[in-house]
Order: C-alpha cells, then sequence, then structure tokens
C-alpha cells in the first residue's frame, strides 16, 4: 500500500483493517486447531469492525473535533485498542508482519479519533510502538515533521496517570519511550525550532533521561554528518544537561 500521511483518515484505517483482517483470518483457518478457548480473529475482526462503524458515526454525526456528548471518548478509545491489540498479537503470533503494520495505522487512526475528541489516550503502548515503526519507515525529513507534532498530541492526551509517571524504575515504560523517540525524531527532522520544542519537553518529562539522550545525540551528530544548524542545537543542550555546573 502507498506510504500513510499522518494522521491517517478513517476511511484509509478501514481499508487497512480490511486488508489485514482477511489475511489473519484466513491464514487462521488453514491452520485452525481443532479446539480452542481463545476468542478467534474473526470474533475479534467482528468487534473491531463494529468499532470503526461507530467512531466514523459520531464523525459524520457529531463532527470531526470537539466533544462528544453521546459517547465516553475514552472508554470507546480504550476497548478499540485493546481489540486491536488482540487481533495484532494474532498477526504475530501467525507471522503476518504486513497486517501487523496495517493494524498500527489504524492504531493511529484510533488515536487520532480520541485526540479530536478531546479523550483521554489510556492504553499507550499500542501507539507508542505503532509511531516507533512509522518512524522507522520514514525517511525525509519533511515527512518527519507531521509525526513528530503526532507524538506530542499523543503525549499530551495521555491520561494523567501516565504523566504522573510513576513507574520510573522500568525504563520500557511507553511514556518515557514516547518522548525519547520523540526526541529522535524531531532531531531526524532537520529543523532546529521543532527540536527545541521538543527538547525542552524532554527535559521538562524525563530530567533523569536527558543527559544521556543529549550525550548520544552528540555522538550521532558526528556519525550521521548532521547539517551545522542541527549540530548547534544538539551542542547546546549537551553542555546544558552533561557539563559539571560550578557552585
Amino acid at each position: 500500500m502507498t506510504t500513510t500521511t499522518l494522521p491517517p483518515s478513517l476511511g484509509e484505517a478501514a481499508l487497512r483493517f480490511e486488508h489485514a483482517a482477511t489475511d489473519i483470518i484466513d491464514t487462521y483457518e488453514s491452520r485452525r486447531p481443532a479446539n480452542s478457548n481463545q476468542v478467534t480473529p474473526g470474533q475479534l475482526a467482528e468487534a473491531v469492525n463494529q468499532f470503526l462503524i461507530i467512531i466514523s458515526r459520531v464523525d459524520r454525526e457529531e463532527g470531526a473535533v470537539g466533544p462528544v456528548a453521546k459517547e465516553d471518548v475514552t472508554q470507546l478509545g480504550d476497548y478499540g485498542m485493546t481489540l486491536l491489540t488482540d487481533l495484532s498479537a494474532w498477526a504475530g503470533q501467525l507471522n503476518l508482519p504486513v497486517p501487523r503494520d496495517d493494524l498500527e495505522i489504524v492504531v493511529l487512526a484510533a488515536a487520532d479519533w480520541v485526540m479530536r475528541h478531546e479523550g483521554q489516550i489510556r492504553a499507550l503502548d499500542p501507539v507508542v510502538n505503532a509511531l516507533a515503526n512509522f518512524a522507522n519507515r520514514m525517511h525525509d525529513p519533511t515527512a518527519l515533521e507531521p509525526l513528530t507534532l503526532f507524538m506530542g498530541r499523543v503525549a499530551q492526551a495521555s491520561a494523567k496517570y501516565i504523566k504522573q509517571d510513576l513507574e520510573k524504575t522500568n525504563p520500557g515504560r511507553p511514556w518515557r519511550v514516547l518522548h525519547l523517540n520523540r526526541g529522535i525524531v524531531a532531531t531526524r527532522t532537520n529543523n532546529p525550532a521543532l527540536m527545541e520544542k521538543v527538547f525542552d519537553d524532554l527535559v521538562r518529562y524525563l530530567p533523569e533521561d536527558a543527559p544521556a539522550f543529549f550525550a548520544e545525540g552528540m555522538q550521532q551528530m558526528e556519525a550521521l554528518n548532521y547539517p551545522q544548524p542541527v549540530r548547534q542545537v544538539m551542542g547546546r543542550y549537551f553542555d546544558r544537561w552533561t557539563r559539571p555546573r560550578m557552585h
């Protein structure tokens, strides 16, 4: 399929979902175990399809932005993310990387829907994973700018308890991964103003990680031959956050 722009539309999400669900269900049916108590891909796909129909209807009837009176946006988003995560697990189990990539686009469209309707993202893990894989497929610096902005919206819309960052001992927590990845993506845009905005956020939300991030960033400046204005921004934050301070 063609490269997706961010945020993906619900129309594209529906198309991606259709392709992914067909492949996953067909593969599952061809290898189906005689007895299984698990929820099948077919059952999950039916539920995801209903979820996509509901959120599309909300956009049609209530408008594409703003709070929605009829639905609890946060709860509905949670429900959709859980279904998509379970169906994606089947894609992994059946060794179907393309359907899994397609489902990640659906995850990003669902996250965008929650954010447009002023809900909170409580299931951050699948969104962060989808964003990381999306970033790995992007190579044009200008295409990375919308991704950086989208990641910022996700951080803003994350549930309050996620923002409190109480799990500091877990380096794989999605809140930490989101901000570190956003810092990397912002650097790859070669846009100094955007880098500064993102680095300020990173320092605010992950002060313990900032020195190592900027030290690694300085190494990358040399290794990947970044433009001078980008090096200057990284160098400034490196000096501020890693040099010993006089008292």
